[in-house]
């Protein structure tokens, strides 16, 4: 059965759809805006409602209709189409029917089949017709549908286009039979069309119907503003103080806050995420400057900043130096603030979060860091894994394993793995001041400022408030290699003992954190240049936790957990090496088994270097031999053929072959040799070496000979030219850039 739209497309209208409801979530916006536009185009496309694309100039380039437009503010989500038609395309309908040979007799009359064809779909024998397709000659039966109305379609398919919009959140608004949102829905606008001709398209979500009108800005009031097409619309809101595009508002803050300190050459703190946040939260954004006293700057920075944005959501000011200035730039939602009484409103209450800040501060002094490592008994980590004075015996016991690797390799003094210890020690207990409590993402940050203050060893300070980093792909690596020991030591931990605690991360959640955690793992080795062997720390850990003994730490199932952990890591390492080192993922998995027991630093060196050599010719042309050995070994020979063994230089026949494990022989000692002593570019080389002698093997020697003693004998030269290869590079997980072609027949 096939369709045809008919070439009668109608004249065109465009379609403005707003959809008002309560605030929506910042967070939850941008991908509501994008997936309303994009079920609207879906449903115009499933409704044949959407001009076909038609040619252009002469030199024949394509016009697609008109892109659909969306925007967003917190009150609503509104989708606009200019072009789309006014009423369907004619649907041909193509029956396919009976063969002509089976439907028409020898002497050409209609046979059972073609009349049963033509009752079955309400035709006269006149009408059916005869295609012609790659299996023959069909009767057919062409039947047209006649569109309808666009208004009519759209009434139909709007309320779908709406309540489909994906929310990671949503709640039922009526009976729990009816539709979800994720906040209640006020209002509804749907215009076919512009100016006086503009027509509702009329439907109804959760009792409220679709109408002509829309609402402006919150504080002008509950009273409807009736529209009459798209111009219209964006022109009134805007005189409502509105402004619907999400891309003009990020431009108006921008703008204000520039204006208002320029004169003063001063700049507020840069703050991607505060910006999108104020866009998103805000319809008609404007900048409003206030001040704090300056006795709030003793404060540290960090806790300033924390406390402007993400408690009250301002910008904090800094001078060109960037030092911190006793202003602020709030974001406000109405269009200014004459008498000033919002700017003091903000004054205020900032004033008394500054103060709160301030009390903490120092209050949390009376008790000393190191006094504080008690109170983290009462403080719980995970239930299963206890509190958090277990994880810093957990942590400490890592840390102990990972400064020892170190100081081995020359990458960490004995002075700085004891400032290690004391600043694992002390990490923690932060966690346990007013400061932190009321201002947890402040956690870390907080330990290294008190250690500061407190007169810990600026390294130690350092290492505390750095050990949390990197706390997503953007973020920065700690500065140091003591601080680096802390973060290891505290990621280490919360995946090990996450898995061990059956809290492991799945394909659709990982509510622990644990991917983070790897990823920090991995980024922190390979950017610091630590070379440490995930899968052998694991092993220490294990058995220094065992040695122990006692309490939480013997109630999880350590051991069992090593391999998954291992393998975990491993997958994170993968991760690294294609999406931030853009290694190719066949280059990747062509690293050899043996290489991913050894240090991640190692297994990088492994695939850049594998990266590196894989597209010169002979290479590629060992991939294919590797690929065709495998082959042969796994798919055309079996075990009554050959097994693994040495192979019998005297039953050598032809002198290709003698040839060929000659070159084995030497690559074979050269390998092992490079591998112990120059690294990893040298076996690629002497691989890459024996290109010649392979390929003449497979020119001239019938690997499956019909002698079972010369058969096996060449079977097992390509066992061991299999381990060879597999020893440096799984070769034959590379994919060819020009397929090269080894070309003997195996049999």
């Amino acid at each position: 059965m096939n369709y045809k739209r008919s070439a009668n497309s109608g004249a065109m209208l465009s379609l403005l759809l707003e959809v008002g409801c309560e605030e929506i979530p910042a967070r939850f916006l941008d991908e509501a805006q994008q997936n309303l536009r994009e079920r609207l185009r879906q449903a115009l496309e499933a409704a044949r409602l959407l001009p076909e694309p038609r040619a252009g100039s002469p030199a024949g380039t394509a016009i697609t209709e008109p892109a659909i437009d969306s925007f967003s503010t917190p009150r609503r989500l509104t989708v606009y189409a200019p072009q789309v038609l006014n009423r369907q395309a004619d649907q041909v309908e193509e029956v396919l029917g009976p063969p002509v040979r089976v439907a028409f007799d020898a002497e050409g009359k209609p046979t059972r089949a073609a009349e049963s064809f033509a009752a079955k779909n309400q035709a006269r024998l006149e009408d059916l017709i005869r295609v012609t397709n790659p299996k023959g000659e069909y009767l057919a039966v062409r039947r047209t549908t006649t569109g309808r109305p666009a208004v009519e379609v759209l009434a139909e398919a709007l309320p779908a286009v709406i309540t489909g919009i994906s929310f990671p959140k949503s709640m039922y608004w009526t009976a729990k039979s009816g539709p979800r949102f994720i906040r209640p829905v006020r209002w509804l606008l749907a215009l076919l069309g512009e100016g006086k001709q503009a027509q509702v398209v009329p439907f109804e979500i959760a009792g409220v119907n679709s109408g002509n009108s829309t609402y402006g800005h919150r504080t002008l009031g509950k009273k409807p503003v009736k529209v009459q097409g798209f111009g219209d619309y964006a022109k009134k809101l805007r005189a409502r103080l509105v402004e619907l595009d999400p891309a003009r508002r990020r431009e108006t803050v921008r703008q204000e806050v520039k204006v208002l300190l320029e004169e003063f050459g001063l700049r507020a703190v840069h703050d991607d995420a505060l910006e999108d946040w104020i866009v998103k939260s805000t319809e008609w954004p404007r900048a409003l400057a206030g001040s704090f006293e300056e006795r709030f700057l003793k404060l540290p920075r960090e806790i300033l900043v924390t406390v402007m944005r993400d408690h009250q959501k301002y910008f904090a000011v800094e001078d060109q130096s960037g030092n911190l200035q006793p202003r602020f730039i709030a974001a406000l939602n109405v269009d200014g603030d004459p008498k000033g009484l919002i700017r003091a409103g903000h004054e205020r209450v900032l004033t008394a979060r500054f103060a709160d800040a301030e009390f903490f501060w120092q209050a949390d002094q009376k008790v000393p860091l190191r006094d504080r490592l008690p109170m983290l008994e009462k403080v719980t980590y995970q239930e299963k894994l206890g509190s958090y004075a277990d994880k810093v015996r957990r942590m400490e016991t890592i840390a102990r394993e990972i400064c020892r690797t170190l100081e081995e390799q020359g990458k960490l003094t004995p002075a700085e793995a004891e400032d290690a210890l004391r600043a694992v020690r002390l990490s923690k207990c932060d966690l346990t001041t007013q400061m932190v409590q009321e201002f947890p993402e402040l956690q870390g940050v907080v330990g290294g400022l008190y250690a500061a203050a407190q007169g810990e060893a600026p390294e130690i300070a350092e290492a505390i408030y750095d050990h949390y980093l990197p706390r997503s792909a953007d973020d920065r690596c700690p500065r140091s290699v003591t601080g680096a020991v802390v973060s290891l030591a505290d990621k280490f931990d919360s995946v090990v003992a996450g898995f061990s605690a059956g809290l492991a991360p799945t394909s659709s959640s990982d509510p622990f954190g644990l991917r983070r955690a790897g990823n920090g793992v991995v980024r922190i080795t390979m950017e610091l240049g630590l070379p440490i062997s995930l899968r052998d720390l694991a092993v220490k850990y294990h058995e220094a936790i065992g040695a122990q003994g006692g309490g939480i730490l013997t109630e999880v199932p350590w051991a069992s957990t090593i391999p998954d952990a291992s393998e975990f890591f491993d997958d994170r390492l993968r991760y690294y090496l294609e999406n931030v080192r853009q290694v190719r993922y066949d280059t990747v998995r062509a690293i050899p088994k043996s290489r991913w027991m050894l240090t991640p630093l190692d297994i990088l060196k492994c695939a850049e270097a594998l990266e590196k050599a894989r597209d010169g010719e002979d290479l590629q042309a060992m991939a294919a031999a590797a690929r065709r050995i495998r082959n042969i070994l796994t798919k055309s020979a079996t075990s009554a053929d050959w097994s693994r063994g040495d192979v019998d230089e005297g039953a050598l026949l032809d002198e290709a072959e003698k040839e060929l494990f000659r070159a084995y022989q030497k690559a074979m000692d050269g390998v092992v040799f490079s591998l112990a002593s120059e690294g990893y570019e040298g076996p690629l080389k002497l691989l890459a070496a024996m290109r010649p002698q392979v390929d003449r093997f497979f020119d001239k020697v019938l690997v499956m000979a019909e002698d079972p003693t010369v058969r096996q004998n060449r079977l097992r030269l390509l066992g061991k030219l299999d381990a060879l290869f597999t020893s440096v590079a799984d070769l034959s997980q590379i994919e060819s850039i020009t397929l090269a072609s080894v070309g003997a027949s195996t049999s």
